[in-house]
């Protein structure tokens, strides 16, 4: 007969129990300090890592304008959450969310390798992490003798605020540095940017989306400096609104349409100082700017600027634009926001270069 004084002994802790909770710490660690990177300073992954700043600044980054280390964070806790809790519901519920983080894993993965073409290291902890951590939930709970390791449950709500709050209040005590001068990107002109240059004059291709907060930003430094060059510059805009900006199509739609009726410029430059680019929003902007409201609206309708919007998408991608504001000035593409001073620089050198050239051939289109 045992002691009764003797205590029962504790069962073991399931070895993919244990693997859960790591990884899904691991993981947690590292969107904290991607979170930091996304919305206060680059800190862990410098802005000079060209892979970090490219996936950072692509429109996978942000989805539906949350910054994806947000959700990171997010499910990754509540992975150790449920791990903690340890009921047969919580398990069934890590087995659910364990097979959305592998999915998830891989095809974050397979955008950095096959669309942004560009590897973020700490993105890369991130996503192995959730495929890991992933099969290790779905292995669980898959095992319902599986022993609930319920006497893990304070250490790892302790570690899991630990791994949260650490980089956040580490990152946040960092002064952001001074921004470097964006530098051109080096790489061949696709046939598209050297069919657009004119003898004399400093061409810029802008690609953007109305509703992006950086393409305004752009917008705002860049209007100046065009003012000022005057008919020095010329500039083609492509549209590209971004899938997950609600109202970017619709905007890029209006700019479209006001552009049949020779206003697209005042169209464009309002359209990235208003509050409100809904249908309603951008039908104020047309009547300010006393737009044939009729013609404006009979174009809505029709698929004429659907037709623009799909050349400037075709475009964007023979351009590699893989993330916006994206601008070739001349024979030099900037990726990202670019100073006046940079702007300025790049544009002279375009007009310099210009001068010196022949016309490039141009398309009958």
């Amino acid at each position: 007969m045992s002691d009764p004084a003797t205590p029962a002994p504790s069962a073991p802790i399931d070895r993919r129990d244990l693997a859960l909770r790591l990884f899904a710490l691991l993981g947690l660690t590292f969107s904290a300090m991607l979170l930091v990177d996304y919305v206060h300073t680059p800190v862990f992954c410098s802005a000079a890592s060209s892979g970090c700043d490219a996936v950072r600044r692509s429109h996978w980054a942000r989805p539906f304008g949350v910054p994806l280390p947000i959700l990171g964070a997010a499910f990754f806790s509540f992975m150790l959450g449920a791990a903690a809790v340890g009921t047969p519901a919580a398990r069934r519920a890590l087995g659910v969310a364990g097979a959305l983080s592998a999915l998830a894993g891989v095809a974050f993965l397979a955008i950095q390798a096959f669309v942004i073409h560009h590897f973020c290291k700490l993105c890369l902890v991130v996503d192995t992490s959730a495929i890991l951590g992933g099969v290790s939930a779905v292995l669980l709970a898959r095992d319902t003798s599986a022993p609930a390791g319920r006497r893990l449950r304070w250490p790892t709500v302790g570690v899991g605020a630990a791994a949260l709050l650490a980089p956040i209040l580490f990152g946040l005590s960092q002064t952001p540095p001074e921004a470097p001068p964006n530098q051109p990107v080096i790489e061949a002109m696709p046939d598209l940017i050297t069919r657009a240059q004119v003898p004399g004059k400093a061409t810029i291709v802008e690609f953007v989306d109305y509703e992006c907060p950086f393409c305004r930003r752009q917008q705002a430094a860049l209007a100046p400096v065009l003012a000022s060059y005057g008919d020095r510059v010329r500039l083609i805009r492509k549209n590209v609104p971004l899938s997950f900006h609600e109202h970017a199509r619709g905007a890029a739609r209006a700019a479209c349409c006001a552009e049949e009726q020779g206003r697209g410029e005042r169209m464009a430059d309002a359209l990235f100082r208003a509050e409100d680019i809904t249908a309603e929003g951008c039908e104020r902007i047309a009547l300010e700017l006393h737009l044939d409201l009729a013609a404006y609206r009979s174009c809505l309708a029709s698929r004429r600027p659907d037709v623009v919007l799909e050349r400037d998408q075709e475009d964007a991608r023979a351009a590699r634009v893989s993330g916006l504001p994206t601008l070739w000035i001349g024979r030099e593409k900037f990726e990202g926001f670019t100073s006046p001073e940079a702007l300025r620089a790049s544009i002279d050198r375009a007009i310099t270069a210009s001068a010196a050239r022949p016309a490039a051939p141009r398309s009958g289109t």
